[in-house]
């Protein structure tokens, strides 16, 4: 099963799920149950040591100043 990324619509929750193939539509929000859910197209990291993809900062959700170390 892939694992899929979704932010929610209606309270922001940002959560991974493990989904069947073509059964998106029954995810709901972990948060507030919601269904009104966008699927996002995650970064992975590929190969060893530091290396990796990073996100853009309209990604973070962890600082308002868009600052912090996930940002950059």
């Amino acid at each position: 099963m892939p694992l899929y990324e979704f932010i929610c619509k209606g309270c922001g929750k940002r959560f991974e799920a493990l989904v069947r193939l073509g059964q998106e539509k029954s995810v709901g929000c972990e948060s507030c149950g919601s269904k009104n859910l966008q699927k996002l197209f995650s970064a992975f990291g590929i190969g060893g040591g530091g290396s990796r993809i990073k996100t853009s900062a309209a990604g973070c959700s962890s600082c308002s100043s868009k600052s912090c170390a996930t940002c950059k």
